[in-house]
């Protein structure tokens, strides 16, 4: 159950952070530049994802074993 929760709440953290990212990165194509506010939009979204994955992996190996 432990790995079920840290694998959802690891894909949740996926989506959250591509929903940080992706604004910011169609900002920065508009308008050529990106805003202090997206940069900071565009770290934390990094940060999610990246945290997410490894949430998400590590719960998928502990389940497998």
């Amino acid at each position: 159950m432990k790995q079920t929760i840290t694998t959802v709440i690891g894909i949740i953290a996926v989506l959250v952070g591509l929903g940080f990212i992706m604004p910011a990165v169609a900002q920065y194509r508009t308008l050529g530049s990106m805003p202090g506010s997206s940069v900071g939009f565009l770290l934390l979204g990094i940060l999610l994802a990246l945290g997410g994955v490894g949430a998400a992996v590590c719960g998928l190996r502990k389940s497998r074993t």
